[in-house]
């Protein structure tokens, strides 16, 4: 655990520097905005590029799905959980039980997924993270949607919603970084010792820059609302998820220890900002998404330094 934590605070580090630099004028909303725009639109695309490439051009250890099954059977059990804890302890109406849900189950897994997992575990945990933020943002979109727009006594298009979510997923930088990168691997294409060193000069700035965009970020998130609720989210997110990934894994599937581990941290990680951004638009949730981003990114330091230092 000791040896864990000498990993991951001075990482944290970097969204403590982000979240207070982000209290002053330096870097206001506009400029934390730049900074993020860098980073998910060339940073991480970059890295992801080359550890596609890796994967399938032989310099990676591969990626086993079977850690998707593992993920999102646990991020599916938190999500009904969280849906009935808002319902049923905090009275949720309308659109607020589905939003609920995706705060707890929806994970940070680009600002945080995706540097943590080059950190800890190389081109595999790449691997691991940007097949779950492909499949995220099928499942909790495109769920989330349809149960608010059936809650809201809305005709919901299954289909309407189906394309939606497909075309917001192709148009996403870092799964078009990575799908180019596994193509490119696995065609035997050789990139200019130039090209090269560019790539590997972002790529360097993904992890660094990503974790400090993300405080930044989050200096215009407060902690208010529903304290309550938030608590139980971040409970949930950060205590019971990791804990049933950890479980189906091992005891299920049967996953080696680097895939166990990938798929433990990722579960691990704190509340993702996409649910605010879906509560804003349905005008429902928000300050309490707001509350449980926070909390849960204070306290994920714990939870992925303990899920880390148990699994590997």
């Amino acid at each position: 655990m000791l040896e864990t934590l000498s990993v991951a605070l001075p990482v944290f580090g970097f969204v403590v520097a982000g979240y207070g630099l982000g209290k002053t004028a330096l870097f206001d909303a506009a400029r934390a905005k730049g900074l993020t725009n860098f980073v998910f639109w060339f940073a991480i695309p970059l890295l992801l590029f080359r550890g596609g490439a890796a994967l399938t051009g032989g310099g990676g250890a591969g990626f086993d799905a079977a850690v998707l099954i593992a993920y999102f059977a646990a991020s599916a059990t938190i999500y009904g959980l969280a849906f009935a804890a808002n319902l049923w302890l905090f009275a949720g109406k309308g659109a607020e039980p589905p939003l609920a849900a995706m705060t707890a189950a929806y994970g940070n897994s680009v600002m945080m997924g995706i540097p943590l997992a080059q950190l800890f575990f190389g081109a595999q945990g790449l691997g691991v993270a940007t097949a779950i933020i492909a499949c995220s943002a099928i499942a909790y979109y495109g769920v989330t949607t349809l149960l608010i727009e059936l809650r809201l006594g809305k005709r919901a298009s299954v289909a309407g919603i189906a394309r939606e979510t497909g075309l917001a997923l192709v148009r996403t930088p870092v799964i078009l970084a990575m799908a180019a990168g596994l193509l490119y691997g696995a065609l035997g294409l050789g990139l200019h010792p130039v090209l090269q060193r560019f790539i590997d000069l972002g790529a360097a700035a993904a992890a660094p820059t990503a974790l400090f965009a993300l405080g930044a970020t989050l200096a215009g998130f407060k902690l208010a609302g529903d304290i309550g609720e938030a608590a139980v989210i971040a409970a949930l997110k950060l205590g019971l998820n990791p804990v049933i990934a950890w479980a189906i894994a091992t005891r299920l599937l049967g996953l080696d220890a680097m895939a166990t581990a990938a798929v433990v941290m990722m579960a691990a990680l704190p509340c993702a900002v996409n649910p605010f951004l879906l509560a804003s638009r349905y005008e429902a949730y928000t300050r309490r998404a707001s509350a449980a981003i926070v909390l849960s990114t204070a306290l994920s330091i714990a939870s992925v330094a303990f899920a880390v230092s148990l699994t590997l």
